[in-house]
């Protein structure tokens, strides 16, 4: 029974504890990534902000130059990514792009990451998100894609035909270059990335060190339980069971009879002890009728000898 109880109380420490750790890496898990999720919504606004700010105050007056000049500083994609990369010079990991199919500029060119994203978005219209974490060199990243949808004929001015566009721009990247786009088309992506590496690993050292205190807990637990268990419970019984068993071979009735252990034990041990009184007073008092009163005669005959009979009266 020891052995038994023992099973028992690891298996449920065991599984205890694989729950515990278990359900608390992936609760700091889903936590990191809300954090990074609601950071990296918090700078996609800041890229759209700058975007809003230069199509409604850099453009219009950019504008009034000249037609045969083009700058790129009109363009609202241009201003959002430079400030960015300025940035990602001292957090490498955070990135803004804004990447297409068939962009205007060689470095906007859509990674094969960046082009299942852009799939995806082409594929269902009314996806309007993506989000996940994907490993990038030795950091992995959180990733916040929103789709960049042909949503105004001013955008096509530069990008229908080579004929509409100005010749600046043609003339700086090409006849074939981000053209041949067309009205409510998914053309690229707003992708934005958030380092997780970190806020993961810390996850990981948390997961450890609760690992850690419960495993410490669970064991001093399951020797005090063990102890309490085998003191209160196991060797009352073993001794209760060596009792019962030697009274029911007709045995030694004064066999001891524990006194300590849980209550009920010692209840049931106070039952026994009455029941073994009891039985040993009945077996006296059967083996005191088998033998019966003997007879003057009987008690005087020899051993071995025939018995006279007893005179008539």
């Amino acid at each position: 029974m020891r052995r038994t109880v023992r099973r028992i109380l690891l298996s449920v420490f065991l599984v205890s504890l694989v729950a515990g750790v278990g359900g608390f890496y992936l609760l700091l898990q889903d936590r990191a990534l809300r954090q990074a999720a609601a950071e990296a919504r918090i700078l996609l606004t800041s890229a759209l902000a700058i975007r809003g700010y230069t199509a409604e105050n850099i453009f219009p007056k950019l504008s009034r130059l000249p037609a045969g000049e083009f700058h790129e500083e009109t363009v609202p994609s241009f201003a959002a990514q430079t400030v960015f990369r300025t940035v990602a010079r001292s957090y490498h990991a955070y990135t803004y792009r804004e990447p297409a199919l068939n962009p205007t500029a060689p470095a906007d060119r859509a990674t094969p990451f960046e082009v299942e994203l852009i799939q995806r978005f082409r594929a269902d219209r009314g996806l309007e998100e993506l989000s996940g974490v994907r490993a990038a060199e030795a950091d992995r990243l959180f990733y916040l894609a929103r789709p960049i949808r042909i949503t105004k004929e001013g955008c096509l001015a530069c990008h229908s035909t080579p004929e509409r566009a100005p010749p600046a721009m043609v003339a700086r990247y090409g006849p074939t270059a981000g053209f041949g786009w067309q009205l409510d088309e998914v053309v690229g992506a707003q992708v934005l990335t958030v380092p997780v590496t970190e806020a993961m690993k810390g996850s990981l050292e948390l997961v450890g060190i609760l690992g850690l205190g419960l495993a410490l807990v669970f064991a001093a637990a399951y020797l005090a339980l063990a102890l309490s268990l085998d003191g209160m419970v196991v060797r009352p019984l073993q001794a209760l069971a060596r009792a019962a068993a030697a009274a029911s071979h007709g045995g030694d009735l004064r066999q001891p009879l524990p006194r300590a252990g849980a209550g009920e034990l010692r209840a049931l041990a106070e039952a026994i002890e009455r029941l073994r009184t009891s039985l040993g007073k009945a077996m006296a008092e059967l083996r005191a009728e088998e033998a019966g009163p003997r007879s003057p005669a009987r008690r005087a005959a020899a051993p071995g000898q025939p018995i006279p009979a007893e005179p008539a009266e």
